[in-house]
């Protein structure tokens, strides 16, 4: 590589969804963003999988830093596994280090990281890299895209996001500076590729909140609502109606209470009502309950599946109660959602899912979307991330459309974003390591 060139390689998350890490690399020197998990499964067990880290890590004297541009899991999960082996500093806003912290507790890093709180539009210095932060709207807070400006030019990566007016919680899209992009020659944006094979716009947090309404207001026993932990927005809207409604709210899941515990922590879910504890579950009038719970992906160890099989005896459905899910089905987990609905449809449990009612949205960026911030930044390419080679390809022929140049690319390729014409010019090896393999010995799959 030139040292005065500008070079993007990703590690992981580019040709699948989940498992990001991303490294830029220039005058000598290597910028880190995101470090996270994906997770597999069998019928009986889920683990993780995070990226092979070994090309950075023994390169890890030359790693300035790494940066988070959120907390969900598959952008900063995997910095518990990686770490020890890359040894840098870690960037991340307060919600987020909220959540790294308790993360690191269970694994023994607690204080070790060295973890650098920076604001969520904050301008700063990683080595030779110029960065600033710029909010986006995504389905959990503090989410912002990144500014990166060298010597050998700028470039955007967006990280996950959507151009979303009523999120609920945490800022909107900062479009002021990023239509201010427009003039400082950005030579490529990085970006989400999710959603780019749907047309039209993804729609608001606060329609959910909408949805939510009609339905809980229509249930007449229990109320159980599944959904993705770190959605603060969506905690947010379900603390709300609970309020509302006059029903207490009570918390089932680790994941789930790590969340709200760090969201408090970092200044959010203010003014709202505290859950009750899950041992007065069974003292509650069963009309009087709004229970927010894991286990919308049908994972086998999470409060809700175990409720649907009946297993529990302190946390429990009855005939009448209602299940809400309040999140889509990852691909790959169809067939374990549908075996927990089906347990609780057969024990007369009323299922709602976002095919019968307005009860979730995405955190990503539909066609008109990623049309309108590339009208507003005027990238000279783009490069599809975050996908599986369908969205990628759905990305790259959005592009083209609108004029731009744009590199389908694969983890372990590398590419030259400047000087001269961009392009891939070599690659490296990649891979998976599966996190309960890796503590029995470092075996890789």
């Amino acid at each position: 590589m030139q040292h005065d060139g500008l070079y993007f390689l990703p590690l992981g998350g580019t040709g699948e969804i989940g498992m990001n890490l991303n490294l830029y690399h220039h005058a000598g020197r290597w910028l880190a963003v995101d470090c996270g998990v994906m997770f597999g499964r069998t019928e009986l067990t889920q683990f993780a999988l995070h990226p092979d880290a070994s090309f950075i890590a023994e390169r890890r004297d030359a790693l300035d830093g790494l940066v988070i541009t959120h907390a969900h899991q598959d952008h900063v999960g995997a910095v518990r596994d990686l770490w020890p082996q890359l040894r840098c500093p870690v960037y991340a806003t307060r919600f987020t280090v909220e959540m790294l912290r308790s993360n690191l507790r269970e694994v023994g890093l607690h204080g070790k990281v060295p973890l650098r709180v920076i604001e969520d539009d904050a301008r700063f210095s990683v080595g030779p890299f110029d960065l600033q932060r710029v909010p986006m709207t995504h389905s959990t807070v503090e989410m912002a895209g990144l500014v990166i400006r060298t010597a050998a030019g700028t470039i955007f990566h967006t990280g996950d996001f959507k151009l979303d007016p009523e999120p609920v919680e945490g800022r909107t899209t900062d479009a002021r500076t990023l239509r201010g992009l427009a003039d400082q020659r950005v030579l490529a944006c990085i970006s989400d590729s999710t959603n780019a094979h749907e047309e039209g716009w993804t729609r608001s947090e606060g329609e959910v909140a909408t949805g939510l309404r009609e339905v809980l207001g229509a249930a007449e026993q229990r109320i159980a609502v599944a959904l993705f932990s770190s959605n603060v927005a969506r905690v947010h809207t379900l603390m709300r109606l609970a309020h509302e409604l006059e029903r207490e709210v009570v918390l089932l899941g680790r994941s789930l209470e790590r969340t709200v515990g760090s969201a408090r922590a970092a200044g959010y879910l203010k003014g709202l009502p505290s859950p009750v504890e899950a041992r007065e579950y069974g003292f509650l009038p069963r009309d009087r309950v709004l229970l927010l719970c894991t286990g919308s992906q049908g994972e086998p160890r999470a409060g809700l599946t175990r409720m649907a099989e009946d297993s529990r005896r302190d946390v429990y459905l009855e005939d009448g109660d209602t299940v809400v899910f309040s999140a889509r089905k990852i691909p790959g987990n169809e067939l374990f959602v549908e075996r927990v609905q089906r347990m609780l449809t057969e024990r007369g449990i009323h299922v709602v899912t976002a095919d019968d009612a307005f009860v979730h949205t995405s955190g990503h960026p539909r066609r008109a979307e990623l049309r309108t911030l590339y009208d507003w930044i005027r990238p000279e390419a783009v490069v599809p991330v975050h996908g599986t080679p369908m969205h990628l390809a759905a990305h790259a022929g959005l592009a083209r459309e609108m004029g731009l140049q744009s590199y389908e690319i694969r983890n372990g390729h590398i590419l030259r974003l400047a000087p001269g014409p961009m392009g891939v010019v070599g690659s490296v090896p990649v891979g998976r390591v599966r996190r309960e393999e890796q503590r029995r010995g470092g075996k890789r799959r």
